[in-house]
Order: structure tokens, then C-alpha cells, then sequence
């Protein structure tokens, strides 16, 4: 046999294999994306005023949807990162606090709580993936001590009663473009219910007091400067189980 006759049998035998191993790999199943989450954020302020004088007291609300690709993933939250321009400043040594410890030793009794302490509040959803039972849940915001945190309380009636109370880390921060950031890590008691996941859907809060400090009204948050665009930018990053993440922005006027 000669040499180009060898060649072309063997050339032809390889496609052969080769044809025969692409449809084997056409026939299994494709292998499906892992899910991944969806997080949009938007706020506003009040007075929503263009150019707030610096020193003026303001609340600002934060309105965090969360939804998943594909639609209805188990994604669980268990951390918010919230990061702040250099706008405004938060006084919170300036207003009396609560402590999360005391809080939760009373059960979650609000009037524990010194008065002008409550810094804001709030409402969020979720739901009970093994029930199938959405529920809503009520938020209230404390300053926390020496106003280096917020003392949250979450309370939900259905599908079961739960008041959880926790520290939420409120951090100043040195240089870059951010100015403070706040950390919220959920309990195990507002990502599971009754054996099951809870899947947030949103969460809505509105945070700012004010009160009389030497005869002159002090916000907990009061305008500083305002870029020229005349808004200012909040970031957001979210951890979720199975290793997701996801980070939105929104900018507020100013």
C-alpha cells in the first residue's frame, strides 16, 4: 500500500472519531447558567430642593429591589454594603442612642429606646420559598452608640413571629470618593423561617431626625457640598448564598 494511501485511510478513520465525538457532545443536555441576582436601587431626599445649603438637615430614603436570572432563584441576601459621597455629614454623636444588646434583651419593646434616639424606618418583603407565603416586615432605626452604628429592629408576623435586633456597623471613611459606608448583615432568623429560605424582594427605608443642640436645629444628616451635576452618587453591594453578588448605583439630588 502506498504511503498516500495510508495517509488518506488514516485521515478519513480520524474524521470519522471526530464526527462521532461532536455528536455525542451535541446529545447531552447543555449545562444551565448558575442564577444570578438582580439588584436596582434608587433614593431621594427631603426637602428636595436643588443645592441644599450646607448645614441643612435632610432625610434621605433608600428604595433596594431585588429580583434573579432566571426569575425565582433560591438567592437568600445576607449582606448590604451601602457607600456614601462626600455630600453630607451623619451627626450621630449629636443624638442619643440605643444599644443593640438592650434592645434585644427587652425583646424588641421600642420604648426602651431613649426617645429622640429613632433615627428611621422602614418596610421590607420576602419570601418563604417552602411555605410560598410572601410577608412584609417593619423596620425601625435607632442611633446606635455614640453614633458609630444603627441599631435595627425587624419585626414580622407571618408566616411566623419573629423581632430580630442587630448592629449595623456605620463607618467613616479617609480618603477616595466615598464618605461612609454602612454594613448590614441579616441574622439567621430573617434569611430562614421554619426550616426554609427566605428570598428578599425589597427593602424600603427612610433615615433622618433632627433635633435642638444649643438652641440651633442639628440634623442627623445635613448637606455639606454638592458636585456640579447637582447630584450626588450611593453605591450598593449585595452578598447572597451560593457565592452570588451583585452591586447597583443610584444618585440623589442635592
Amino acid at each position: 500500500m502506498s504511503i498516500f494511501r495510508s495517509t488518506v485511510r488514516a485521515s478519513l478513520v480520524t474524521a470519522t472519531a471526530l464526527a462521532l465525538a461532536l455528536s455525542v457532545v451535541a446529545a447531552l443536555p447543555a449545562t444551565a447558567a448558575a442564577p444570578a441576582p438582580v439588584v436596582k436601587l434608587s433614593g431621594r431626599i427631603a426637602p428636595d430642593s436643588h443645592r441644599l445649603a450646607a448645614g441643612t438637615p435632610f432625610t434621605l430614603t433608600l428604595n433596594t429591589r431585588f429580583t434573579s436570572v432566571p426569575p425565582g432563584a433560591d438567592l437568600v441576601l445576607q449582606r448590604l454594603d451601602y457607600l456614601f459621597a462626600r455630600t453630607a455629614v451623619v451627626n450621630g454623636r449629636l443624638f442619643p442612642w440605643c444599644d443593640a444588646a438592650k434592645l434585644a434583651r427587652a425583646n424588641g419593646r421600642l420604648s426602651v429606646c431613649p426617645k429622640g434616639s429613632k433615627i428611621g424606618s422602614g418596610t421590607a418583603a420576602g419570601t418563604a420559598i417552602a411555605l410560598g407565603v410572601t410577608s412584609g416586615a417593619v423596620i425601625t432605626m435607632f442611633n446606635g452608640p455614640g453614633g458609630r452604628s444603627i441599631t435595627m429592629n425587624v419585626s414580622i408576623t407571618t408566616p411566623a413571629l419573629i423581632n430580630a435586633t442587630f448592629a449595623a456597623p456605620f463607618v467613616t471613611l479617609k480618603g477616595g470618593r466615598w464618605a461612609n459606608k454602612l454594613t448590614v448583615v441579616l441574622p439567621d432568623s430573617l434569611r430562614s423561617v421554619l426550616g426554609g429560605d427566605v428570598v428578599t424582594s425589597r427593602i424600603d427605608v427612610t433615615t433622618g431626625a433632627t433635633r435642638m443642640v444649643h438652641g440651633v436645629k442639628r440634623g442627623y444628616i445635613e448637606a455639606v457640598r454638592c458636585p456640579k451635576s447637582g447630584k450626588a452618587r450611593i453605591h450598593g453591594e449585595f452578598t447572597f448564598n451560593q457565592g452570588a453578588v451583585a452591586s447597583a448605583d443610584t444618585t440623589v439630588a442635592c
